[in-house]
C-alpha cells in the first residue's frame, strides 16, 4: 500500500475513532445530566413533602393550642360566674335580719349538739346574740327533746366571721359559716353550673 494511501486511512480511522469516542462522552454525560436530574427532583419533591408534613403538623398545633386556649378561657369564664354566684351568697347571709340570723344560728347548733354538754366557740357577733337569752334557749330546747341541755359558751370567740365551733369530750364540730358553705358549695356547685350553663358542664362549649 502507498504511503499515502495508509496515512489517509490512518488519518480517516482516527476520525471514526474520535466522532465515536466524542459520541460516547457526550452519551455518557447526557446520562450523568438526566440521573442528576432526576435525583434532584426527587430531592425536591422529598424537600417539598417534608415542608408539607412540617406546615400540617404546625397547623394542627396551633389549632389545637387556639381550641386548648379557648377550652381554657371558657372554663375560667365558668369558675368565676360560679364563685361571683357563691359570693352573693355569702354577701346575702351576712346581711341577713338578726332575727332570721337568730334562728338560723339556734338550729345549726340544735341540729348538731350530740350530747347538749358541749362548748361553744363562737363568733364575736354570734357570741353576742348567744348571751343575750339565745343560748338559754337552746339549752331549754335540748332538754325538752332528751338532751342535756347545759350548752356553754366558751372563754375566748373563734376566729371566723360568723358561726361556731362545738367542741365535746371526744369530737370538735366547725359550724363556721365559711366552713358550712364550702361544704353547700362543694355538694351544689356541679348543680349550679348546670343551671347556669345547661347540659354536661364537663363538655367543651
Amino acid at each position: 500500500m502507498a504511503l499515502d494511501k495508509l496515512l489517509e486511512k490512518i488519518e480517516r480511522d482516527a476520525r471514526r475513532e474520535e466522532e465515536r469516542i466524542l459520541l460516547e462522552a457526550q452519551e455518557q454525560a447526557e446520562a450523568v445530566r438526566k440521573k442528576a436530574e432526576e435525583e434532584a427532583r426527587r430531592e425536591a419533591e422529598s424537600i417539598a413533602r417534608r415542608y408539607r408534613e412540617q406546615a400540617e403538623a404546625e397547623r394542627l398545633r396551633v389549632i389545637s393550642q387556639t381550641r386548648l386556649e379557648s377550652r381554657i378561657r371558657v372554663l375560667s369564664a365558668k369558675e368565676e360566674l360560679v364563685e361571683e354566684v357563691f359570693r352573693e351568697a355569702v354577701s346575702s347571709f351576712m346581711e341577713l335580719p338578726e332575727e332570721r340570723y337568730r334562728d338560723w344560728l339556734k338550729n345549726i347548733i340544735k341540729a348538731h349538739a350530740m350530747s347538749g354538754n358541749e362548748e361553744v366557740v363562737a363568733a364575736p357577733y354570734d357570741r353576742d346574740i348567744l348571751e343575750g337569752s339565745l343560748l338559754e334557749e337552746i339549752n331549754r330546747e335540748l332538754s325538752e327533746e332528751g338532751k342535756r341541755g347545759e350548752l356553754r359558751l366558751a372563754p375566748t370567740t373563734a376566729p371566723v366571721k360568723r358561726g361556731t365551733i362545738l367542741r365535746g369530750e371526744k369530737m370538735e364540730t366547725n359550724l363556721s359559716l365559711d366552713t358550712l358553705l364550702e361544704r353547700i358549695r362543694l355538694e351544689t356547685e356541679e348543680e349550679i353550673s348546670r343551671v347556669l350553663f345547661g347540659g354536661d358542664v364537663d363538655k367543651e362549649s
